[in-house]
């Protein structure tokens, strides 16, 4: 860890036990999941009984964006509150043993809340590192269960998908063996477990706790029990395997969310669902099976399909219950949000790119972002307001189809209010508007530390 990033973490812990601890956190993360695939959000072949009940019950965003269109960097953002490029995770990281992920200095929401007397806890997919500097344990996790690489089989716990293939399910440092027990549900009964430890502690005082669920469903491999997969015969084939693996999810959550009502914890806990990026169409998760509803693109893409996704909040005494937001928040503003619900006093010399969203919650005419920005790769994206700029685009299809648009459409402009499937590109309409998009764009990646590449608006984009 870096000089300035020790002095950082050590103001986060100086402040420790300032106030009184504040709430329980939960943040629940789903993994290549379509905002077509909730019923809250209009699916109506895959039930999700529990997210729907969380929705009804609290604040559903509907212009919630991940700051990434795959893993690893939209995990690296939600867990700093910071673009993924500050976090030092541009893109995938590595998954076998001994890589190094997320850079070290960066203050997690693990550690933030550590530094205010909380107990933390992460049980399922990290995606971040596997070096013994950036495992969770390293990065501010009291307790870990889970796996290290970007996804496993769900029975044998196996990494198979890059040579070579190594069993990864471990219990903080200790690789541990359950194989033939479903992912989905050892993430729930670890859940469950470390929220039952909390709540009737062995001994001392009752400390309030974090615990990051990030669930490694439906991501492939597509797997599920048969309970599910015989709620869904009727369905083409694609969609029933990734339905029964989202419903097994579903049900996950219900469980851990029924254990916050069984211990008297529900109305003191702040309950975040959000997921890590959009469905997907890669050929090992059958080519299709999500939706990513009206949205045009995928997993991979910057268009809305690959970063527009399904965000819900419950927090009993403070959230309102069935209303929703539509201002525009994103993944990098869950840390300050805990932040703010734990009481904890950034240091002034820490940049964080999120925003609180306490006040939107509370108050639905309370400001949200005035723009997001966006990097993977050679695509760049900016939104504002009801526009969304698209540079150097990925266009997705079924069975892993990946088209860069060149040409004219290389410089795409929407208007999401009236074409939020990006069908129609106004760069010719809107030129200063176009320019105006760009030169925040840039300035953006300055900010970042980031040489950006002038681009006019007839420029010929290879």
């Amino acid at each position: 860890m870096s000089r300035r990033s020790m002095l950082a973490l050590a103001a986060l812990l100086s402040a420790t036990a300032a106030a009184a601890p504040g709430p329980n956190v939960i943040i629940i993360y789903s993994d290549d999941m379509g905002i077509g695939d909730v019923g809250c959000y209009g699916a109506t072949d895959i039930r999700t009984p529990h997210l729907d009940a969380l929705a009804a019950n609290g604040v559903r965003f509907t212009n919630y964006y991940s700051a990434a269109p795959v893993c690893s960097p939209s995990r690296a953002a939600l867990l700093t509150g910071r673009y993924p490029l500050r976090a030092g995770v541009p893109t995938n990281v590595s998954s076998q043993p001994g890589a190094a992920g997320m850079p070290a200095e960066q203050i997690t929401f693990a550690e933030l809340a550590r530094s205010r007397g909380y107990a933390t806890a992460l049980t399922g997919k990290w995606h971040l590192g596997f070096s013994d500097d950036t495992r969770p344990n390293a990065q501010g996790f009291d307790e870990f269960f889970g796996h290290h690489a970007g996804c496993i089989d769900f029975y044998s716990h196996m990494f198979y998908w890059q040579n070579p293939p190594h069993h990864d399910l471990y219990r903080n440092r200790e690789e541990i063996h359950e194989e033939g027990q479903y992912m989905t549900d050892l993430i729930a009964r670890e859940a469950i477990r470390f929220i039952r430890s909390q709540a009737t502690p062995t001994s001392g005082e009752r400390k309030p706790f974090l615990l990051y669920v990030a669930f490694n469903a439906p991501h492939y491999p597509m797997q599920a029990p048969e309970r599910f997969r015989r709620m869904y015969a009727d369905l083409p084939a694609e969609r029933a395997i990734y339905a029964a693996m989202v419903t097994a999810m579903d049900d996950a959550i219900g469980r851990i969310l029924q254990t916050l009502d069984d211990t008297n914890l529900a109305d003191d806990t702040f309950v975040f669902f959000a997921c890590d990026n959009g469905a997907t169409t890669e050929l090992r998760a059958n080519g299709k099976g999500g939706s990513n509803g009206p949205h045009r693109g995928h997993k991979f893409s910057l268009f809305e399909g690959g970063i527009h996704l399904p965000a819900i909040v419950r927090w009993p005494k403070v959230v309102p219950r069935g209303q929703t937001r539509d201002q525009l928040v994103c993944a990098i503003d869950v840390w300050p949000t805990s932040a703010e619900i734990m009481g904890a006093e950034v240091p002034a010399d820490h940049r964080i790119d999120g925003m609180s969203l306490i006040p939107v919650l509370k108050d639905p005419n309370a400001p949200g972002h005035d723009a997001l920005f966006w990097k993977q790769g050679e695509q760049e994206a900016t939104r504002q307001g009801r526009w969304k700029l698209v540079m150097n685009g990925l266009d997705t299809g079924e069975n892993d189809q990946r088209t860069k648009l060149t040409g004219e459409d290389a410089i795409f402009l929407a208007d999401l209010q009236t074409d939020p499937a990006e069908r129609r590109n106004l760069r010719r309409e809107h030129p200063e508007l176009v320019r105006e998009l760009q030169q925040r764009h840039e300035q953006w990646q300055s900010d970042l530390g980031l040489a950006s590449k002038p681009r006019g608006l007839d420029e010929k984009t290879r």
